[in-house]
């Protein structure tokens, strides 16, 4: 995974930057201690003639203990945890599979982390999309929030750029697979 490109969520910036970091330190309601996510998107490699092809990828970290990953894992390429991006507007039915490919872990900290990529195709004329990755029961050592619903929104502008001629694509950044945020200081 060290060719792909990174990994980020596109957000409007006023209430996106404080999901992005809350993102961080959250887990799902199955139990599987959902600690964050980071989801980009571009043009895809080959555009389809019947709509407009995008490559999204995701990166996200769960809680070693319930999504467990080891040296043997990451040589395996297995998929681990499940969940998947859902279409709230812009597209329809799943954009793709949040499961992914165990890249790093950390046996001090508890954490396993991995990224994925896969192509969706919007059809044509469709310049903004917005899709969801949502669970409940944020992380139980959070002093606010834990037992508390969370989302991962990822919201996009596909128009055509005049400098480059071709679709938006969003910025990328990268993220520590946790992240600690101190309390009452």
């Amino acid at each position: 995974f060290a060719d792909l490109p990174g990994y980020l969520l596109k957000f409007d910036m006023a209430s996106s930057n404080a999901l992005l970091l809350l993102s961080a330190v959250l887990r799902t309601a199955f139990s599987a201690h959902f600690e964050g996510a980071i989801i980009h998107w571009r043009p895809a490699a080959v555009q389809q003639s019947s709509g407009i092809a995008v490559e999204i990828s995701h990166r996200v970290t769960w809680k070693r203990s319930n999504v467990f990953c080891d040296d043997t894992t990451i040589n395996s390429l297995v998929l681990l945890a499940s969940g998947s991006l859902d279409c709230q507007e812009g597209c329809s039915g799943t954009v793709g599979s949040m499961s992914f490919f165990c890249t790093d872990y950390g046996t001090t900290d508890n954490w396993s982390t991995g990224g994925r990529s896969y192509n969706y195709t919007f059809a044509s004329g469709v310049t903004q999309f917005e899709a969801l990755y949502a669970g409940g029961d944020w992380i139980d050592a959070l002093v606010q929030g834990r037992d508390s619903n969370w989302e991962v929104r990822v919201k996009g502008d596909l128009s055509i750029r005049p400098d480059t001629n071709s679709i938006n694509s969003s910025p990328v950044t990268g993220m520590l697979p946790i992240v600690r945020v101190q309390h009452g200081c």
